[in-house]
């Protein structure tokens, strides 16, 4: 044991220093924690704070996949999703599924999304084309009628 004050060496059991005189705090002893070190799991919970081994499979198990998609992997997937019926299928497969990988999920999402979003586009560009073409018919049938032309 050591004193706070001067940090001369003391023998265990006593009050005062014998050096300089200060009072002698014993130090607490250091307590072991109650969890075995093994049952800690680093990724979820404070720090710290065991873990029980009976719950980790269950928690393994609903981890999500998060492993890159290769560029040759983005490809293949844009290949599979341009199959009129098929790939329709697998966008709401890898896009809602449960069991599918983080980054597949979010691609076939996107991908749904613009495919929704062409498809709007397309009716109300041909709603207009439409309608212009329809009007111009109508007004060049009316001068056809009149006899201008």
């Amino acid at each position: 044991m050591r004193c706070m004050s001067c940090g001369a060496e003391l023998p265990d059991g006593i009050s005062f220093c014998t050096s300089c005189g200060a009072k002698v705090v014993p130090a607490a002893p250091e307590q072991q924690p109650a969890y075995n070190q093994n049952q800690m799991y680093q990724g979820y919970g404070a720090p710290g704070q065991p873990y029980p081994q009976q719950q980790m499979p269950m928690m393994m198990n609903t981890m999500e996949d998060t492993t890159p998609i290769t560029p040759w992997g983005y490809i293949g997937y844009m290949i599979l999703f341009a199959i009129p019926l098929v790939g329709i299928i697998m966008l709401f497969v890898y896009g809602f599924g449960s069991n599918t990988n983080v980054n597949l999920k979010n691609f076939s999402r996107a991908y749904l999304l613009i495919f929704l979003i062409s498809i709007i586009l397309s009716v109300v560009l041909g709603i207009i084309v439409g309608a212009l073409g329809f009007s111009v018919a109508n007004s060049m049938s009316s001068y056809y009628l009149i006899g201008l032309f």
